[in-house]
């Protein structure tokens, strides 16, 4: 039976794993044809390049930090699920660069035929102000208003 609580499971395993530096753990919660579109350059990616970039990142990380998340979103079909959330570490040491900034992901996964579900896609991004090209570090330090008239009369991109 999928439901929503497998997603939310598959989520938390997710984190500890990571926190937990358990690459093994965490490389068996996707699919060997996933897709990921990290925050850390490349912009995409396969698991074997995954597994290595992770496992290049785990020595900068204190044991045992933790993923505090927020707007979690899950939609649930017969074969695949999508969530869709904001995220960051938490019990890192004080101005620990990990710890400074929020990402979005989009993870997809695949129904598996033990009951539990294996990532398919992992997209894990930052926003940015395109006029400075700035990173957005917090949700809360968006200013809505003065975010949706910057495309007025203006072009972003180009």
């Amino acid at each position: 039976m999928h439901d929503h609580k497998t997603v939310h499971a598959a989520i938390t395993e997710w984190g500890e794993a990571f926190c937990n530096k358990q690459l093994d753990r965490l490389m068996a919660l996707y699919a060997p044809d996933a897709v990921v579109f990290d925050a850390i350059p490349p912009f995409s990616s396969g698991i074997e390049a995954m597994r290595a970039k992770v496992a290049a990142c785990f020595p900068h990380f204190p044991d045992g930090c933790a993923i505090e998340t927020r707007d979690l979103t899950v939609n649930i079909g017969a074969e695949m699920a999508v969530a869709h959330f904001l995220w960051h570490f938490v019990d890192l040491p004080a101005n620990h660069p990990a710890g400074r900034h929020w990402l979005r992901s989009s993870i997809v996964w695949r129904a598996h035929a033990n009951g539990g579900w294996l990532i398919v896609h992992d997209h894990c991004s930052a926003p940015f102000d395109p006029y400075t090209e700035k990173v957005v570090l917090h949700p809360e330090t968006v200013d809505v208003e003065a975010a949706a008239s910057n495309c007025g009369g203006h072009d972003p991109v180009g």
